[in-house]
């Protein structure tokens, strides 16, 4: 048997001993189901309550998970105003919210609330303008809470800190001194170079901006609707930090831009979000003005994320090609059609 086959049953092992930590009297099983990119998921059932398993595989940064759990119980507290469900993390029965795995390699694990519904697939103007008004009222319920905990992870416009292996050199050289099989991409990485430098000499005009607890990655693989299409709960708060308020809606607005549909139908649908945003979030012109921009970055820190992982032999090449291409033609997309998400008119 392989190294790695025995490592995978391993840490089955280890998952499945895991429950015993919230329910050491009680019986339980656990099944698979879908889960996210980043961590391992599985579902526990208790009796006739279901919990979800997560394993955190990002990193083994027990601050970082100590603040987006500390985050969602300050939430918890103001539930009643948000008509949808979060995930809240499951307090052990000698306190503390996470577990470190036996593993030798520090992973943690810690248990959430269940929301049974299915990722938006397609969305039509009345669900994109309830999710709008979802959004602006987590933003909303999320600008009340002030954290005595410091934030683990930086703002996205302080794009030195998406990537351990990317930093400002490092990019430079990948996108202007490309490996050689990457030359059929170089035309494409100097472009996103150059939006990457268009976007560093703003930084200092999105310091200025209003600032609070954002989510951070809001988009159809974190949200869950019921069978009739409404929204359910918004999931996955492990990036949550403190950044520029205008940044929710500059994530949310960037997963609305797919370049193959029309202009009309993207103007109708990024406004459409926008004013159900708007009933709970009052954005002031700079950050009206400046929302484009912001679009962009998403796409950026997509990208520099990707090739960190590239570096560092996580992804292979071809990952990383399909990263640039569609950073490129996004970016560039934006600058051509940046007339579309004028919102400083609204």
């Amino acid at each position: 048997m392989s190294l790695v086959i025995m490592r995978v049953m391993d840490q089955e092992d280890q998952l499945a001993s895991l429950p015993a930590n919230w329910f050491p009297a009680q019986t339980w099983t656990l099944r698979v189901g879908a889960g996210g990119m980043n961590n391992t998921t599985r579902f526990v059932e208790v009796g006739d309550r279901t919990y979800v398993l997560r394993l955190y595989e990002t990193h083994r940064d027990t601050n970082k998970i100590k603040f987006e759990h500390s985050v969602l119980l300050r939430l918890a507290a103001i539930k009643a105003e948000l008509p949808y469900d979060i995930p809240m993390p499951l307090e052990l029965p000698n306190g503390g919210t996470m577990v470190t795995l036996g593993d030798g390699e520090g992973k943690i694990a810690a248990l959430f609330t269940f929301t049974d519904g299915e990722n938006p697939i397609e969305l039509g103007l009345s669900q994109l303008h309830e999710m709008g008004k979802a959004v602006g009222q987590l933003s909303a319920a999320l600008a009340t809470i002030n954290m005595e905990l410091k934030p683990e992870y930086a703002p996205y416009y302080e794009i030195e800190h998406i990537h351990p292996s990317c930093k400002p050199e490092a990019i430079r050289t990948f996108c202007l001194q490309a490996p050689e099989s990457f030359l059929p991409q170089q035309e494409e990485l100097a472009y996103i170079f150059g939006r990457y430098m268009a976007l560093y000499a703003a930084i200092p005009t999105i310091r200025q901006l209003p600032h609070q607890l954002v989510h951070g990655d809001i988009n159809g693989s974190n949200m869950l609707v019921n069978e009739e299409g409404q929204l359910a709960a918004i999931l996955d708060f492990e990036f949550v930090t403190i950044d520029a308020r205008v940044m929710e809606l500059a994530v949310c607005l960037s997963d609305l831009i797919d370049p193959s549909l029309s202009e009309d139908r993207l103007k109708t649908n990024c406004r459409t979000f926008y004013e159900g945003y708007r009933q709970f979030i009052a954005l002031t012109q700079e950050e009206k003005g400046i929302l484009p921009l912001l679009i962009e970055l998403r796409r950026l820190d997509v990208f520099i994320h990707f090739l960190g992982r590239y570096l560092d032999g996580v992804d292979p090449q071809g990952v990383l090609v399909d990263i640039i291409t569609n950073t490129y033609e996004k970016t560039k997309w934006l600058q051509e059609h940046d007339t579309l998400l004028q919102f400083d008119q609204m």
